[in-house]
């Protein structure tokens, strides 16, 4: 057990997975030249073991097999370096203080995990927060709140640490800031919201997940969705869900395709091998393409290749390819393909779409967002974007929120424990598109630095004074 212990208290440990995660991000970053960032980030980093693949090190020309090597992924150093300055801590300060000043000490430092507590998840601010001044002021107030946090936390290390308090706040400044990027990378989660003028929308499209909606539409009252999401599928996978009548064969899950093309466009010898689709398929082009590349910061547009089965006499219905190109909102859109066929009596319309959230506050009652107005300001004579903003109507009826609001670039919305962005604008400017994040530990970046930022402070002016002390000696 000692031993056990000693090896996580030893420096070297923290050198090499220092050395480690050097490597590891020198790897993710080589991998970026042949794989999306979010490909690249869920096999490197965010995961325990990392495959890299060989060929990353070597120019593509080399023809290097494509093998794949073990390695400690960005999860597993994290929690290594996180276990090491924890047992460097508990060896290295120890708490000084006795009695009635270590209980003081404690109950300080149980004011300040409060105070912390309360900055990260906003209590005390508006529901709806809506930026309406300059955002030199909004930084500044998140600055100043984390560091009322970091000096409360100080006082505390100073009743518990006495002259080692800056040390000890500096560490847990750093700590911090490991929990915290590790609980972003689980739990973040990122959206977009697209909305032509005078159009509401109270629903999100998750911008890394995707699935296959089928909507019945036969009611002209609604539609009634069933939803496949992307897990399921896998090549070769045969679905059966109960809302439909008829199975779902997935014959290809394709990471990214070409954009749609006429099929009389594509040379002959292309053609002839084409499958004989339905739907959009039967006329416009569509193949698989690689991945596009971190580095070119291109898109991925998935797309499956689907065969229709009537599950009482196994005859095929058709057989579809269905592209993120086709779902107007990847499009900006652009334009609307939806594939549409009929079964049973019934209309059905379907769509490769990203992964739909329907908006809810904490409360657990609906909102939505209507577009009143959308302006696109231009630098004279050019057309880079000078300014975009986005005037819209929050509506949340069982909350009793009706809220006339802006957001315009770098003044998002806070809202519902999302935040939105103004990211970009439909053709001809008739829309807007907000990017929606949901990460609750979005604060932590602010907290720590600043607790670092006091931490590093003190020790300093206690060295300084010290220095001070003796030269005058």
């Amino acid at each position: 057990m000692n031993k056990l212990i000693a090896f996580f208290q030893s420096l070297k440990l923290t050198v090499v997975l220092l050395a480690l995660s050097m490597v590891l991000v020198f790897a993710g970053t080589l991998a970026q030249v042949d794989q999306g960032i979010w490909t690249v980030m869920d096999q490197y980093f965010r995961c325990y073991v990392a495959m890299i693949d060989l060929p990353v090190f070597f120019p593509r020309d080399l023809g290097i097999p494509n093998s794949a090597i073990p390695f400690p992924g960005g999860f597993l150093i994290g929690l290594l370096l996180t276990i090491n300055l924890l047992a460097v801590h508990s060896a290295t300060f120890k708490v000084l203080a006795t009695g009635g000043r270590r209980i003081a000490g404690l109950v300080v430092l149980l004011l300040g995990v409060l105070v912390v507590v309360g900055v990260m998840f906003g209590w005390g601010t508006a529901s709806v927060a809506a930026t309406e001044d300059d955002a030199f002021w909004r930084v500044f107030l998140r600055l100043g709140r984390g560091s009322a946090a970091a000096v409360v936390l100080y006082v505390a290390c100073v009743l518990l640490y006495s002259r080692r308090a800056g040390m000890v706040l500096l560490h847990g400044g750093i700590l911090f800031l490991l929990i915290g990027e590790f609980f972003t990378a689980l739990f973040a989660v990122e959206a977009t919201m697209t909305i032509k003028e005078g159009e509401t929308v109270n629903y999100l499209d998750r911008s890394q997940q995707m699935e296959l909606a089928i909507a019945d539409t036969s009611n002209p009252e609604f539609d009634t969705v069933t939803s496949i999401p992307q897990r399921l599928l896998k090549d070769g996978a045969l679905i059966q869900a109960e809302a439909l009548p008829f199975d779902v064969k997935v014959l290809r899950y394709m990471v990214n395709s070409t954009q749609p093309q006429p099929l009389q466009n594509v040379p002959e010898g292309i053609r002839s091998g084409y499958p004989q689709y339905q739907g959009y398929g039967s006329r416009l082009y569509v193949a698989e393409r690689g991945e596009a590349s971190g580095a070119a910061a291109g898109r991925n547009a998935p797309a499956v290749d689907v065969e229709l089965i009537d599950r009482a006499s196994g005859r095929s219905l058709g057989r579809y390819i269905l592209s993120l190109w086709f779902y107007p909102n990847f499009v900006n859109r652009s334009w609307d393909m939806p594939t549409t066929f009929s079964f049973g009596g019934k209309d059905y319309t379907a769509y490769f779409r990203f992964k739909r959230e329907y908006a809810k506050a904490p409360s657990g009652h609906a909102y939505s967002i209507k577009l009143l107005d959308f302006v696109h300001e231009k630098y004279e004579g050019t057309q880079t974007p000078k300014d975009f903003s986005s005037r819209i109507l929050l509506v949340n009826e069982g909350d009793g929120v009706e809220r006339e609001l802006r957001i315009w670039m770098n003044n998002p919305l806070r809202y519902a424990r999302r935040t939105f962005y103004q990211s970009g604008y439909l053709p001809d400017d008739g829309g807007t598109v907000l990017q929606v994040v949901r990460n609750d530990t979005w604060m932590v970046p602010y907290l720590a630095c600043m607790i670092v930022f006091v931490g590093m402070t003190a020790q300093f002016v206690q060295s300084f004074n010290r220095y001070l002390r003796r030269d005058a000696r």
